[in-house]
């Protein structure tokens, strides 16, 4: 699916935690480039550099069929979604939502499910028009197997790292255990192999659960003939099977204690529904950055080779969370590509969680410029564009951002502010005035220019001169082709050094997109080139692959202010 195209070159480079290093891209036909004279990205204030784009060009890797864009927690069971907020997430152009079904919250006693806070918020996000993807997760404390039974927060993983917690603002997870029974016989007939009319196994719970979740939430499933009015013909297809196993705090149990989950998922799931689609747990990454490895050495080994085969090993689809530092998006893309080679599976990628905190808005902590893993409204706007850039190229089909609005965060004292939007008056966390961020004319930007975009070519440069060293290459390119043929070109600093680029046009016109407010200019080229101005980059509050002292000097987290050219149609 993710076959290359036309002659270009790869280098892989092992990096620290086993991730896959920079791909050497094809060089582009024809050029594109940065903002007006009128330089509304500053006049640059050290020394800066020229960049002349190559006329030929190399095609880009092979694009997923479809790009789509979608944000985690337009709604859910404990917070629905009103008029409002979903018509902000339709007018920025997300056409997915994502959110947990804590088993937790609707199996409130052993074998008694308590399902109608689940069927209001989902009705009423797919009869708004959004797909859904729901996350199952937490297990009931009557059915754990040791620990605490308490659901963490889905979502901003990064500030939970220990280095990243705001002072004064403790922020309390606790870990989420295997369920009682996850080994019994997922079927009544005490064997794992589905069949027409097979019941499930009722001493395997977690079994029982998936099953009563997807056949309810399915098209054409029971709460279609029991909710009043359900949106005909709508319902779940994607299912993902618990959020970032690979972080303690989330899942306490052990590789293949996940890959028992996983499998018992994809088969109860699609006994309840065949066209169910298994989404491996979000990773995160950081923490154990060999989990999928190590859980597919446990699948490598299943018990029923030929079933596990016909499940695709057990999911269809594997995403990542990827925040703070745009880059680390293609690393974690392409470190889990390379996994997945290494056991012969290629698999559709998503991007899960994607995002970048602030620290200059209310509610994060504005007494802090330096808070790590955080930035300002205009540096979220940045990574809002690169992140997907990043992804895009990498070959990811959904890409969400999280999140909608700030909600809470970690915790009503966490301090965290990762919403496209602050919260509206009332709320249960940071009461404010719902206004957008620069971030929300980013994601808009992004949403409409680069749905269903082709990747064309990526190059990086210094000093004019191609430069794919991880830790020196000082601008960042990205062609994209948009379906009607119009070319979106993304370029931006890498360090603090501002540039200045000129580049061949390919089109008699074209517009330059200010990603802080969504402003369009149009551009005329002078003979036939660009010349625009891009600005150093300045977030330098998460530590790099390549400056993980976050040095000045050094690879910033987030690049510059971009480039957002469009020409043609």
């Amino acid at each position: 699916m993710w076959a290359r195209r036309g002659i270009w070159i790869l280098i892989l480079l092992l990096l620290r935690g086993g991730a896959w290093g920079e791909a050497i891209p094809t060089l582009p036909s024809g050029g594109a480039a940065p903002p007006p004279s009128g330089d509304w990205w500053g006049s640059p204030q050290t020394l800066s550099f020229r960049v002349y784009l190559p006329l030929v060009a190399r095609q880009g890797p092979e694009a997923p069929p479809r790009v789509e864009f979608g944000l985690v927690f337009i709604t859910s069971a404990e917070w629905p979604a009103d008029a409002a907020r979903f018509d902000r997430a339709r007018q920025l152009g997300a056409r997915w939502d994502r959110w947990p079904l804590y088993w937790s919250g609707v199996e409130t006693s052993p074998g008694v499910y308590q399902w109608a806070s689940v069927d209001t918020a989902l009705r009423d996000a797919l009869a708004q028009g959004f797909d859904v993807s729901l996350i199952l997760l937490g297990t009931p404390g009557f059915y754990a197997t040791g620990g605490f039974p308490l659901r963490p927060p889905v979502g901003g993983s990064i500030l939970r790292r220990s280095d990243a917690r705001t002072p004064g603002a403790p922020i309390t997870i606790a870990a989420a255990n295997p369920p009682a029974g996850l080994y019994e016989p997922i079927f009544a007939d005490g064997t794992d192999r589905p069949g027409p009319g097979k019941q499930i196994n009722p001493a395997n719970r977690w079994a029982v659960f998936v099953y009563q979740a997807v056949d309810r939430y399915r098209p054409g499933g029971a709460a279609s003939r029991e909710v009043p009015g359900w949106p005909a013909g709508r319902g779940v297809r994607d299912w993902e099977i618990w959020n970032e196993p690979d972080l303690s705090f989330f899942w306490s149990g052990s590789a293949a204690d996940y890959a028992r989950l996983l499998r018992v998922a994809a088969i109860a799931a699609r006994q309840a529904d065949p066209q169910a689609r298994i989404l491996f747990g979000g990773l995160a990454i950081f923490e154990k950055p060999d989990w999928l490895r190590e859980v597919l050495e446990v699948l490598r080994n299943d018990p029923d080779p030929p079933l596990r085969d016909a499940f695709g090993w057990y999911f269809d689809i594997l995403p990542v969370h990827s925040y703070s530092y745009a880059w680390q998006t293609f690393r974690y893309l392409n470190q889990v590509k390379g996994t997945l080679r290494a056991f012969g599976l290629i698999k559709e990628l998503w991007v899960n969680e994607s995002g970048l905190p602030v620290w200059d808005d209310y509610p994060g902590p504005t007494w802090d410029p330096n808070s790590g893993y955080r930035g300002t409204k205009e540096e979220a706007a940045a990574y809002v564009v690169q992140s997907a850039a990043y992804a895009i190229w990498s070959g990811a089909r959904v890409i969400f951002h999280f999140m909608l609005h700030d909600d809470c965060g970690n915790g009503p004292e966490a301090h965290d502010a990762f919403g496209l939007y602050r919260n509206p008056t009332p709320a249960p966390c940071y009461p404010s005035d719902a206004g957008a961020r620069p971030a929300a004319a980013a994601y808009r930007l992004v949403s409409t220019h680069l749905r269903d975009a082709k990747p064309l070519w990526r190059l990086r440069t210094t000093n004019g001169q191609t430069d794919w060293g991880a830790c020196t290459g000082q601008v960042e390119w990205f062609a994209f082709q948009r379906p009607d043929g119009a070319r979106v070109l993304l370029a931006w600093t890498r360090m603090e050094i501002p540039a200045t680029i000129t580049v061949t046009a390919t089109a008699p016109r074209g517009v330059v997109y200010d990603v802080r407010t969504g402003a369009a200019t149009p551009v005329t080229p002078v003979g036939g080139v660009y010349t625009f101005s891009l600005p150093g980059a300045t977030n330098y509050n998460t530590p790099t692959w390549c400056n993980p002292d976050r040095r000045k000097q050094g690879e910033a987290a987030v690049g510059g202010l971009p480039l957002f050219l469009v020409e043609g149609p």
